[in-house]
């Protein structure tokens, strides 16, 4: 059994004029380790998002580039210091697909091509009987690896500012990026 390590981060700019936020350019990154062993790096962004999609997009590329090597019965352990990502899918997801993927208040899901692409995801990995874990690390201290992701998603950012190109997994365009 190996075991694939992926340090996730995403960053995005939110500019607030007469009190309502608008969305600019966003980035995202995965570190991913092969048991303890650094092995790859991929970031990529977009024009007019928000951290919480950039967050989840870098989830999200984690889980296709895992799905994309491993073998029956891996790990990966998905580290992210954004407790709302954890939360939507250790927490609340089951719960808004058994209501049509609405909260319990009946309000609609935020970000849910994307929550609903990683969903799908998830299922795949527990297809192949590998094992997910969701790790939460506190941001921008001493995880070294989750300070680099963050650092590379806000290049990626500034890059997707500057470019105004999306660049999702494997470095191709995405239509789950940049739907904000």
């Amino acid at each position: 059994m190996d075991i694939y390590s992926y340090f996730t981060d995403g960053a995005a700019t939110m500019v607030n004029k007469n009190g309502k936020y608008l969305r600019k350019e966003g980035g995202w990154a995965f570190i991913m380790c092969l048991n303890g062993e650094r092995q790859s790096v991929q970031s990529g962004g977009c024009n007019l998002t928000t951290n919480n999609e950039m967050e989840l997009y870098a989830i999200y590329a984690s889980m296709r580039d895992f799905l994309d090597n491993c073998r029956n019965g891996d790990k990966i352990e998905i580290y992210t210091d954004s407790g709302y990502c954890i939360g939507i899918f250790t927490q609340w997801a089951k719960g808004w697909e058994r209501r049509g993927w609405k909260k319990s208040d009946g309000k609609p899901v935020e970000n849910l091509p994307l929550i609903k692409a990683i969903w799908k995801l998830m299922g795949n990995i527990d297809d192949k009987g590998c094992e997910l874990l969701f790790v939460k690390v506190k941001g921008h201290s001493n995880n070294v690896l989750n300070n680099e992701a963050d650092e590379l998603a806000v290049e990626a950012k500034n890059i997707a500012g500057k470019t105004g190109k999306t660049v999702g997994y494997d470095g191709k365009p995405d239509s789950l990026l940049g739907t904000k």
